[in-house]
């Protein structure tokens, strides 16, 4: 199963020594409540001050208190999510978004002198006590809510090995790397990941490597550049090239993209050709079929979306493509519900010749991280905007930097091709600009682990798609 996402934010002055008590606490609290779908939680760590702010503007109360939930599930007590219910996964990600949770260190000291504890104590209380809010727990009552909740709360921490006259110090000590993390990379192999646009892919190579390595859309044509994803497991190292879809281009933005497809499909040890689940043989499947049969390498049909269709379509849609080619294998998976993941890495993995490793251990993509924070603001203005203004913008990169207190200072300039996209990009009082650039600001907060200053501009570059000059400027480089 792949571990949960526990994203612990600090801030406090100094470093925060207490990272590794509560990811081990809200890991085995989460599992003492049968949660086994991979879940995110974002904790923050802050002052009274911190803490009253919040309750200031979330709860309209103004109090410095020890501890806040905010749940993103509606969840009855002892019924865990399960990755069924509506809204539990994240399609990006894979994960189920429990909530947040606030804690006060300052708040948790005091209550630790007064009840004669140890602070590491009171901080997995707190832990264990937030999370069975966001798990539906409650005690705004006297009654039996607020007695099941203290029943399941002790239950824990006694598991655990935290009560008020003792604590596990193992509960403190610094992470250690998983066993299979020490086993050497005997196997490592290059497999590409093509198909026609808006069919899956980005999604597909972020869930297969676990991390948001490429941007996600439900417009076709996201994906610009060949994007590689890095997933070590145990002896084997797979390299996913995620590519641009194949499609019929009108600019030479759309025939560097192309480009980038067919030479994808070249010199790697296995290709996958990712369709959705139409018992029907497109224009573009046959056209990278006939690049496949030129390779001559393994190549697996994955026939994504498989929750959408009844089994007698997906036989119908395995049978039409075994007439065009004799595929080394077939996978049905759901790359949004994580179904038939497993299997299919198996299969990869026999496709793996021996070798080295390309990437270290716990790289997860190739591309520098100031790239990827352009592409998480390209990200966001391919989620705000409609019709045809997101593919006539490009993101540029123009300061990347970090302060000594660790915060990132991130501006980003956003080309558009005429004045009036500049305008609807703005918004009105700049409230689009606003809203996409919140919502980039906190997805790189996530991606780079720091609080993230953000400065965007907007600018007109008129028929840039078609100007080489400008194409190259913006990281695109048909010369590849």
């Amino acid at each position: 199963m792949k571990n949960h996402d526990i994203y612990i934010d600090w801030e406090l002055p100094g470093q925060n020594p207490y990272k590794p008590l509560l990811t081990r606490v809200i890991t085995a609290a989460l599992a003492a409540e049968g949660v086994t779908i991979p879940c995110g939680v974002d904790v923050l760590l802050t002052t009274d001050e911190g803490i009253r702010e919040i309750n200031l503007e979330q709860r309209q109360i103004d109090a410095a208190t020890d501890v806040l939930s905010f749940p993103m599930l509606e969840l009855a007590p002892g019924t865990p999510p399960d990755g069924t219910g509506e809204d539990e996964l994240d399609p990006e990600t894979g994960l189920c978004p429990l909530g947040d949770m606030v804690i006060s260190v300052e708040r948790a000291k005091a209550q630790a002198a007064e009840f004669g504890h140890s602070l590491e104590r009171e901080l997995a209380y707190l832990a264990v006590h937030s999370v069975l809010h966001l798990l539906g727990y409650d005690h705004l009552d006297e009654g039996p809510q607020k007695a099941r909740m203290r029943a399941r709360e002790e239950a824990i921490l006694e598991e655990l090995g935290v009560t008020r006259d003792h604590f596990d110090e193992k509960l403190n000590a610094p992470l250690a790397p998983a066993a299979s993390d020490e086993v050497p990379v005997k196997r490592c192999g290059m497999i590409t990941l093509c198909g026609r646009p808006n069919v899956g892919k980005s999604t597909l190579t972020n869930a297969l490597v676990g991390e948001k390595v490429a941007i996600v859309s439900n417009k076709p044509q996201t994906t610009r550049n060949r994007i590689c994803g890095v997933l070590t497991r145990g002896e084997n190292q797979f390299v996913f090239l995620d590519t641009p879809g194949l499609h019929r281009a009108s600019t030479r933005l759309g025939d560097y993209m192309v480009d980038v497809v067919k030479k994808s499909v070249a010199d790697v040890d296995a290709v996958m050709l990712l369709v959705e689940p139409i018992p029907n043989v497109g224009g573009p499947e046959r056209e990278l079929i006939e690049q496949i049969k030129k390779l001559g390498a393994p190549s697996v049909l994955v026939i994504n979306k498989i929750d959408t269709v009844e089994k007698p379509q997906l036989l119908a849609v395995m049978e039409a493509y075994s007439k065009v080619h004799d595929f080394t294998a077939i996978v049905p998976i759901s790359a949004k519900r994580r179904d038939g993941l497993e299997e299919l890495l198996d299969l990869l993995a026999t496709f793996l010749p021996e070798g080295p490793q390309l990437f270290p251990r716990d790289a997860i993509t190739d591309q520098p991280e100031r790239q990827i924070c352009g592409e998480i603001v390209r990200e966001k203005l391919l989620y705000c905007l409609d019709k045809e203004i997101p593919h006539g913008t490009a993101v540029e990169v123009t300061k990347f930097s970090e302060r000594d207190n660790g915060m990132l200072d991130l501006h980003v300039t956003i080309y558009c091709e005429k004045a009036s996209h500049k305008g609807i990009i703005i918004g009105k009082q700049g409230s689009m600009l606003k809203k996409i650039s919140t919502m980039a600001r906190e997805d790189v907060e996530r991606f780079m682990g720091t609080k993230v200053y953000l400065e965007t501009w907007v600018k007109v570059k008129e028929n840039w798609r078609d100007n080489l000059n400008l194409i190259r400027t913006f990281g695109f480089d048909e010369r590849e």
